[in-house]
């Protein structure tokens, strides 16, 4: 996400860089996914908060179809660049997605090894379900349950978001909105209606995922144009509005809406050190800690094994924790909620921000121009963004926009008396 919101910054001054109080949130909600998935005795497993803890997963859907309509929409709408911008889309969650699985294959490899074939790819990790999981098309309803990394269901998800909304940008822009709202009302209506719940993953996830991103979206383009943005910090008023968000978290779009101002001291908060770097790492959150999971529960039936002590327990629906006393739960906690973050600042250092740069470096090389012309269109592209947000927002130019726009202008004239020339 901080990629994107840097590209934003760029073509629009006037907005933030960054949404670092939603980047705190992002982590915060990825620690939830974390604790909703951990199997372990006590308040965790007690507790409906956490039981409800999918819905967080939500939160990200209604996050991404905000920060990628802020980021992208005025681009797209430029360049007509499809393929540049799914290319950054892909380099950005993909090669996360390839290591994570390939410590998986690793994993079973060696239980098939150890334990024969009928310990290793079977049931959800199957090898039809890992050429799914390669493919990015395991929400869809190509396989019968959860398998692999599970968490990574929802990023196949968002990959088809990210290219159905590019392709309504440059193709089909004024049937966007009125597609949006669609997707909206009949993915909540069928959802509810077949499943009965939000948590779906393999059969609906997609739907589930275009419902949440294009409330995102429509909070973005529709909405926050019309408050005007991002607020002074320090508002009574908005610290108010921060703190009923926090009350009723669940409420994503209304919180999304209200952090994205940062106009309060919650949102101070939220950018302070330690959870400004939980939300940088939070992809590698959610995507690192279903193999910590897993590994943990490895020690723990080793653990029980020698030494004879009852650490395993069974919860009410027979699903089996870790943790027959309160300290060993919460032994089991810490040491997954800490191999989760230790693992992914290794990640984010090594995986996430090297494949983000190779993505920029390698569509970012574009031939130089043999005359005049390609430059002057590129002008005249970056022109027409800065032209059509102007219009889109209704609202005067500020002196640097104008001063910017006199300057393309200027440089306009000057490249086409070059072309000329060399003629």
């Amino acid at each position: 996400m901080h990629d994107e919101q840097r590209e934003a910054a760029v073509q629009d001054r006037s907005q933030p860089a960054r949404f670092e109080a939603l980047d705190g949130w992002r982590g915060i909600c990825a620690l939830l996914v974390v604790l909703f998935h951990a199997p372990v005795a006590g308040i965790v497993h007690e507790t409906a908060f956490f039981r409800h803890g999918y819905l967080f997963v939500d939160f990200f859907f209604v996050l991404s179809g905000f920060v990628i309509a802020h980021a992208f929409y005025d681009r797209l709408r430029g360049e007509q660049n499809f393929g540049r911008f799914f290319g950054l889309r892909l380099f950005r969650v993909y090669p996360l997605h390839l290591f994570m699985l390939a410590l998986f294959v690793a994993f079973e490899c060696l239980m098939l090894v150890t334990k024969g074939p009928s310990e290793a790819f079977v049931g959800g990790n199957s090898v039809v379900a890992l050429a799914h999981n390669l493919l990015m098309s395991h929400s869809f309803g190509t396989v019968d349950s959860l398998g692999w990394n599970y968490p990574s269901w929802s990023i196949s998800a968002e990959l088809l978001a990210y290219g159905l909304f590019a392709l309504m940008v440059i193709r089909a822009p004024r049937a966007m909105l009125p597609l949006m709202v669609v997707t909206i009302v009949t993915g909540l209506v069928v959802i509810a209606l077949v499943e009965g719940t939000m948590d779906t993953t393999v059969r609906f996830g997609w739907l589930r995922c275009l419902a949440g991103f294009s409330l995102g979206a429509v909070l973005r383009l529709v909405i926050w144009p019309r408050a005007g943005g991002r607020v002074a910090a320090g508002g009574t008023a908005w610290t108010l509005a921060e703190l009923a968000c926090v009350l009723l978290v669940a409420v994503f779009a209304f919180a999304i809406y209200v952090f994205g101002h940062e106009g309060g001291a919650v949102s101070r908060l939220l950018k302070a050190g330690p959870i400004a770097f939980l939300g940088a790492i939070s992809y590698s959150v959610y995507m690192t800690h279903a193999f910590v999971i897993s590994r943990t529960e490895n020690v723990a039936t080793v653990l029980g094994d020698r030494t004879g002590w009852p650490i395993f327990s069974a919860a009410a629906d027979g699903k089996r924790l870790m943790g027959s006393t309160e300290w060993q739960s919460l032994t089991a906690l810490a040491s997954i909620l800490a191999g989760t973050i230790v693992m992914s600042a290794i990640t984010w250092r090594l995986i996430e921000r090297p494949g983000m740069a190779y993505g920029q470096k390698r569509l970012s090389r574009k031939p130089a121009p043999v005359s005049g012309r390609p430059a002057k269109q590129a002008c005249r592209g970056r022109l027409y963004a800065l032209t059509e947000w102007r219009d889109r927002s209704r609202r005067p130019m500020t002196a640097k926009q104008t001063a910017i726009q006199i300057g393309l202008a200027r440089s306009n004239r000057k490249l086409s008396r070059n072309a000329f020339s060399s003629r």
